[in-house]
């Protein structure tokens, strides 16, 4: 701004001064004729001891100044009669936040000069010029009477707030600000002053009371430049106006009325505008919190993040607070401010940190609500935000927090009390436990770091519940529950587990059958070798080699046969039923370019024979191929042949059929007739008799959640299925649906 027109600026505001000085000063001169008698002239008539005393009486200072003299002067302040309580001034409707914070300035000019206790004459309150009194008055009569900032216990900083006040930062303080040094009467240092300008680095123009003039005219209201002390804190009780083009913010911003006022710093800032015809701008919203802590553990630098609560209002900026004081500041960019903490200059335990929004204009936001960290920089500490689900499945993610972060040497994550096969390389962040390494039921999860001096810290151990099955090669087996099967699955530690039926789509705690099953690819069952029709399984492993295993009468799993012929280890996919009329058990193999073999045994059941098979492109291309029995087909006979279900990787499902000339070709459906639809990507499918009489494919979706859906009643919701389960088994009960058709059943593990 250019020397002529700042100064056409000041004398604009000190018109608009002089008007405001008028309506106070008519207002004194009314109080004054109303007590004394005496002509509403505004020259007060009556005696020191007299409402409407001297402009600037001799009056005993208080200890308002940082830098007090120790002997006051001699005199006693003018003590005036209460007085009836005309209209307040002619200001505008007010409340805290509702009025030009810069009219607490501009009011507080007016009385430059003179003695502090005319303000509160004129606000019709107790006559007194100290500092925190006459601030208060004029609070009082800037805002038409709505604000009276005094608490009852006396403390000083809490009547500002009780007022509706904001707490804002040296840096960002704008006029009409209130500066509070001292929390009560005790206090000391002990002032109020309210701002005039923002000078930056912590310097400011203010008016005050019974600080320029002291100690031969205490009282006396005047403006000068002022550095507070660290203690000192500032209050908003207003709102502050849009700034009119040439404006640069709060620093440097000055009260033009200032100009000619006895005291001023002198200087000319930014333009400011008419209070009385400022639009005032509205706060914004506070912004959401948080840091990137666990449990709010904290060491070295830690990332904390403001991010706006109402996207409509963004802020430019947000300032940080520690422990109620302010600290840096940092731009908010789409919608979002990142500061870096180095909690190395705070002293261990327990810190409050919150923020303020902050728009372009200067507008600033109440505090956020506080978020709580405990700074560890000098001793181990360990913290762990695990799942709040008892029942897991899946991946499993633990947020890890240590302390200190820069002596951390490794982080050990347990399982039943034993290093789990995969540990995590960092010492903190996200530790990812893999449940599909687990069996389903109960298990111990603990995490310890460890620093480099050996010291351990652990958190837990705590129990989580794993409800998925394990998700290797599967077959079914007949169940001791007559009508339905039992899941044979192989771990991923290589180990052969059976899930015993319990009830509809519910599963009891897996029954290890035997180790060294980590080879497998292929596990079907069946009756494949020797007399009878014993329940069998046949295990492919990677080196080709295909064994029996069936079990003796204790139940346990012996290794019976190895069937040679046929290339076991070419095939991707493997299946075994009757898919000739009244034929007998045999299998087809699938290898990786879609070439089908059929495979006959022998009558011993060691030695099979491989022969070319037509297939369909689409069965040949097929990523899972499953039986689908005869007894699961509709108006199916007797003795009729089983089919093959090719699934998609969409999941969608098509049925063949052998012929003898052609090999399996496609079933012919009904135009738009349902299909049966599976999850996709879909784990390890098998086909039994799961809920009811059956059958249904149980299939483990992306999610870890295992299905049990109907092959049959396409219209019957599906059912998620459960492990280990009791021998008692609860209620099932159903919980919100997750997709169309389809719903979550969940057992508490006993």
């Amino acid at each position: 701004m250019s020397k002529n027109a700042r100064a056409r600026h000041v004398k604009r505001r000190l018109i608009a001064g002089v008007a405001l000085t008028t309506v106070v000063s008519a207002g004194s001169a009314t109080a004054a004729a109303a007590n004394t008698g005496t002509p509403n002239n505004g020259t007060p008539t009556t005696s020191p001891t007299t409402p409407g005393g001297p402009t600037v009486p001799v009056t005993p200072p208080s200890a308002d100044p940082v830098q007090a003299p120790t002997a006051p002067p001699s005199s006693s302040t003018p003590s005036p009669s209460p007085t009836p309580k005309p209209a307040p001034p002619s200001h505008p409707k007010a409340g805290a936040g509702h009025f030009d914070n810069a009219l607490i300035a501009t009011t507080a000019l007016t009385y430059v000069g003179r003695w502090g206790g005319q303000a509160c004459l004129d606000a019709h309150q107790d006559a007194t010029g100290q500092c925190r009194e006459f601030v208060n008055c004029v609070v009082y009569l800037a805002t038409g009477g709505k604000i009276w900032p005094v608490d009852g216990g006396g403390d000083y900083q809490a009547s500002f707030a009780a007022a509706g006040g904001v707490p804002v930062a040296a840096a960002d303080a704008a006029e009409g600000d209130i500066i509070q040094i001292g929390d009560s009467d005790s206090s000391n240092p002990l002032h109020t002053a309210i701002v005039v300008e923002n000078k930056g680095n912590g310097t400011f123009t203010v008016v005050d009371s019974n600080w320029v003039g002291w100690p031969t005219t205490p009282e006396l209201v005047g403006v000068h430049d002022w550095t507070p002390p660290d203690g000192a804190r500032i209050w908003r009780l207003g709102a502050v106006t849009a700034q009119p083009a040439g404006a640069h913010g709060t620093k440097g911003s000055k009260n033009p009325a200032l100009a000619g006022a006895k005291g001023s710093g002198g200087g000319a800032g930014s333009a400011t505008q008419d209070p009385a015809t400022a639009a005032l701008l509205t706060p914004p919203a506070a912004p959401n919190l948080s840091t990137d802590t666990v449990a709010g553990l904290a060491s070295g630098l830690i990332a904390v993040r403001a991010a706006d609560a109402d996207p409509q209002h963004p802020a430019t900026r947000v300032r940080f607070w520690i422990d109620g004081k302010p600290a840096d500041a940092a731009d908010s960019v789409a919608g979002l401010a990142q500061w870096q903490l180095d909690t190395g200059s705070l002293a261990d335990g327990p810190h409050q940190i919150s923020a303020q929004a902050i728009t372009a204009a200067g507008a600033i936001s109440v505090l956020a609500a506080p978020a709580t960290v405990t700074v560890t920089n000098h001793q181990l500490a360990l913290a762990v935000a695990g799942p709040n689900t008892p029942l897991l499945t899946g991946t499993v993610p633990f947020a890890v927090g240590a302390a200190p972060a820069t002596d951390l040497d490794k982080l050990t994550l347990s399982v039943d009390g034993k290093a789990a096969p995969s540990q995590p390389a960092a010492t903190h962040g996200t530790v990812n436990l893999d449940t599909s390494t687990l069996t389903a039921g109960l298990h111990a999860v603990s995490i310890a770091v460890t620093d480099h001096e050996g010291r351990t810290a652990t958190w837990g151990p705590v129990t989580i519940s794993v409800t998925g099955a394990a998700t290797g090669p599967r077959a079914v087996l007949p169940s001791a529950a007559a009508g339905h099967g039992d899941l044979v699955s192989v771990t991923a530690g290589g180990q052969l587990v059976r899930y015993p039926w319990r009830a509809d789509a519910a599963f009891g705690t897996p029954q290890p059958l035997a180790d060294g099953f980590d080879t497998v690819t292929t596990l079907l069952a069946g009756h494949f070798a020797g007399d009878g029709t014993a329940a069998q399984l046949l295990a492919v492993r990677k080196d080709g080699s295909a064994h029996v295993y069936g079990f003796d009468p204790a139940g346990k799993l012996v290794d019976q046969a190895t069937i040679t012929g046929p290339a076991w280890g070419t095939y991707t996919r493997l299946v075994a039923g009757r898919f000739t009329k009244d034929g007998g058990q045999s299998l087809v193999g699938i290898d990786k370019d879609g070439h089908a073999q059929l495979i006959t045994l022998d009558a011993a059941g060691k030695t099979a024979t491989a022969q070319g098979l037509s297939v369909d492109p689409d069965l040949g291309a097929a990523p899972t191929v499953l039986t689908e029995p005869a007894s699961a087909v509709a108006g199916q006979a007797a003795g009729a042949a089983d089919r093959l279900l090719a699934v998609s990787a969409t999941g969608a499902t098509t049925a063949f059929t052998f012929d003898a000339k052609q090999g399996f070709v496609k079933v012919k459906e009904a135009k738009n007739a349902p299909r049966l639809q599976l999850p996709a990507p879909a784990a390890a499918p098998v086909l039994g008799a799961f809920v009811g009489t059956g059958p249904e494919v149980l299939v483990t979706g992306a999610d870890g959640q295992t299905w049990a859906i109907s092959a049959t009643q396409l219209n019957r919701p599906s059912q998620g299925a459960v492990f280990n389960v009791p021998e008692v088994v609860p209620v099932l009960t159903a919980s919100a649906p997750v997709v169309q058709g389809q719903r979550r059943m969940s057992v508490m593990p006993g």
